[in-house]
């Protein structure tokens, strides 16, 4: 990703997914230790973080990089 964005110009705006359609800013930028959620449904993310589904304790993680936008907590 970072070799993608360094060849835009300096000033193109980067934006996220919106909750249904459209795009949204980006509002936040964090590390979470996420695991693959192998059986994940369709409206379910790949990666899923221990806190989120407790079951999964014995999961090894590693860091991520979370790019969230301003509706991701509606997702």
């Amino acid at each position: 990703m970072i070799k993608h964005l360094t060849r835009l110009p300096a000033d193109t705006q980067v934006l996220v997914e919106g909750y249904e359609n459209g795009y949204d800013d980006i509002v936040e930028l964090r590390e979470l230790d996420v695991f693959r959620y192998k059986t994940a449904q369709e409206w379910d993310g790949e990666y899923q973080t221990i806190k989120a589904l407790p079951g999964f304790r014995d999961k090894e993680t590693f860091p991520a990089a979370v790019i969230q936008g301003r509706r991701g907590n509606l997702r």
